[in-house]
């Protein structure tokens, strides 16, 4: 068997979470595909993937290999891209994760950009607001907009994304205007988060520290939804500036308590460990922090 193309099917399975998704991925036979990964199996002598009849999961030896394979692959794949630096050429399938406002508001516009540099990647996009793993979920490059909690992945700062209180002007001119966070414990909050009766808001002016508890009638996983809400007067949000700008530029959104911050959270590229980051993987990580550089000024 070629076993550079059995760990590429297997990595692809997994990615793609199925063997009929893999196959069409590799544009194969499902038979392949399955065919492909027993052969794998047999040949080190361990089960890799759980099969059920809707799903499959990596046993423990899978997960370790799986994370082997992506690596052994990423250097075959830069082997080829430094034989072909002659002509100038990244390569390759570039799957990327992003959060779905962010996606659209920053990432979609610079993706033409992208594309007239290294017209030979393939970019596969996938927005989504929930967090994912990059590594269960065969992506190069998955973007957070948070605080990182320390891990196994590497994580490179693209840019800092900072928020800003905001509301419409007929919820202030109705409600009132809070003039420190502790107001805002008497106001309607829009918040960002699953389920939760209330969420806790810790805002600074530089000289003095509140933190207060805040409630409202909404709470969302998407920074885009929570504006629309703010616009039509349903309270106060906390959200990025990127998503508000326009609103604001516009008047449909007022900036509230301007001189107290939100503790700062910034956008960051997540990519599994590896000893080489594949060429296609740094060339578009140096793009984005470079555009996104350009946008903040």
């Amino acid at each position: 068997m070629d076993r550079i193309e059995c760990m590429r099917t297997f990595v692809t399975t997994v990615g793609e979470n199925g063997f009929a998704a893999a196959a069409r991925a590799l544009a194969v036979p499902r038979s392949k595909v399955s065919k492909q990964i027993q052969a794998l199996e047999e040949a080190i002598g361990v089960q890799l993937l759980q099969r059920t009849t809707r799903s499959l999961h990596l046993t423990e030896a899978g997960a370790e290999y799986y994370e082997a394979c992506r690596e052994v692959l990423a250097s075959v794949d830069e082997a080829e891209q430094r034989a072909r630096t002659g002509l100038g050429e990244i390569r390759g399938v570039l799957r990327v994760n992003a959060p779905m406002s962010f996606g659209l508001r920053r990432l979609g516009p610079l993706i033409p950009k992208f594309y007239a540099l290294h017209p030979r990647v393939e970019l596969q996009l996938v927005f989504s607001d929930q967090q994912v793993d990059p590594v269960k979920g065969g992506f190069d490059v998955t973007i957070r907009i948070a605080s990182l909690a320390d891990s196994s992945l590497v994580a490179r700062h693209l840019a800092p994304a900072p928020r800003v209180l905001v509301a419409a002007p007929a919820y202030l001119a109705r409600e009132g205007t809070p003039q420190v966070p502790r107001d805002l414990a008497a106001h309607k909050c829009l918040n960002y988060g699953y389920l939760q009766s209330g969420v806790s808001l810790q805002l600074s002016n530089g000289k003095e520290t509140q933190k207060v508890h805040v409630t409202g009638p909404l709470h969302a996983n998407n920074g885009d939804l929570l504006a629309q809400a703010a616009e039509a007067g349903m309270g106060i949000a906390l959200l990025p500036t990127f998503i508000v700008e326009q609103s604001i530029a516009e008047g449909r959104l007022v900036p509230v308590m301007c001189d107290w911050q939100a503790p700062p959270i910034s956008i960051n590229a997540v990519y599994p460990s590896a000893r080489r980051v594949p060429m296609k993987t740094r060339a578009f990580l140096d793009f984005l922090t470079q555009e996104l550089k350009e946008l903040d000024r």
